[in-house]
């Protein structure tokens, strides 16, 4: 069987009871949250939320997934905060898009309250992005946590995980997590492409393998995975749908021709261990000069990038344009 015949059995597997409220075969926007004096600018925020809204271009009517993760910079928001983000988006999107929402996932006991504080909301959050761990930890210790955790909430239907894989040495762990549990739905990937053909042979078909290194994604699709997350989408939307829509339909030659327009961009974002994930972005959103949305000036620990990055963005910038 060729890799493409994989992939396409890959898409037409389903979940028993899959609804597209359980649907990660799409785009997920992490979104880079703007921020203000150090504080989170609502406002701004509510206006990206619109925007994303107005602007998808997913074929077959698909929803995109609109993510608070490692892009919005949780890591420097207190849980109250980060709370409060997760209550307005959930109230803005409605039932137009569906909801991904990251947290790190230690202390465990401040990781359930948070999960059960979202569950009150009128509109909860229809997946949890499981942050790598800060600080030391093993692979044992990771398994053990996490099964506690994902154990907690397993029979509560709106509670769906999906695991971030950062290193290479959770192949193993996360695999047996997702065969073990209904309620872990699939692994976000942002390692290596060699990582997604490892688990796609050892993670149930049902669950879902995303590729979690941004928007240059035809190689991994071609490897099986099955979706994306992008911290590009407020400054392309079209052109990351697009990008989705062509591998989706397995035609990895017009994907990998999308992708040259944003590799630039990608690789300034993705290089040096990602130093410049978030503030790469910010900064395209400045020199863009768009109206429509709003990325405002920078977030806490995160400052802009360098004169000769800079001008390597604004040149990035340019090509991204007609496809805003």
């Amino acid at each position: 069987m060729n890799t493409q015949q994989k992939y396409s059995e890959q898409i037409a597997a389903t979940e028993p009871n899959e609804s597209p409220f359980a649907n990660l075969d799409t785009v997920t926007v992490l979104m880079p949250l703007p921020f203000r004096d150090g504080k989170m600018d609502k406002e701004a925020h509510s206006k990206n939320v619109h925007y994303l809204l107005d602007n998808t271009f997913l074929d077959g009517s698909r929803q995109r997934i609109l993510g608070i993760g490692g892009t919005s910079l949780i890591h420097h928001m207190n849980p109250t905060t980060l709370f409060e983000v997760v209550e307005l988006t959930s109230r803005l999107i409605g039932d137009d898009a569906l909801l991904m929402v990251g947290l790190i996932p230690t202390p465990i006991s401040e990781a359930k309250r948070f999960i059960q504080n979202c569950l009150t909301l009128k509109r909860p959050p229809d997946y949890f992005l499981l942050m790598p761990i800060p600080g030391l930890c093993n692979p044992e210790g990771i398994e053990i946590e996490l099964t506690a955790l994902t154990q907690d909430f397993e029979r509560m239907a709106p509670v769906r995980f999906v695991l971030y894989l950062r290193s290479s040495r959770l192949n193993g762990t996360y695999a047996k997590l997702t065969t073990l549990f209904d309620n872990i739905v699939g692994i976000k990937v942002g390692t290596q492409t060699g990582d997604v053909e490892a688990l796609c042979s050892t993670v149930p078909i049902s669950k879902r393998i995303l590729w979690g290194a941004g928007d240059r994604v035809t190689e991994a699709a071609r490897r099986g995975v099955r979706g994306h997350t992008s911290g590009l989408t407020l400054l392309c939307p079209r052109l990351c749908d697009e990008i989705n829509n062509a591998y989706r339909g397995c035609d990895f030659e017009t994907s990998a021709g999308l992708e040259q327009v944003v590799a630039e961009l990608e690789e300034i974002r993705f290089s040096e261990d990602r130093f410049y994930n978030y503030s790469a972005i910010v900064a395209a959103a400045q020199l863009g000069k768009f109206q429509d949305i709003d990325l405002g000036e920078g977030g806490p620990f995160n400052a802009p990038p360098p004169s000769a990055i800079m001008e390597r963005i604004a040149d990035c910038v340019e090509k991204l344009k007609q496809y805003h």
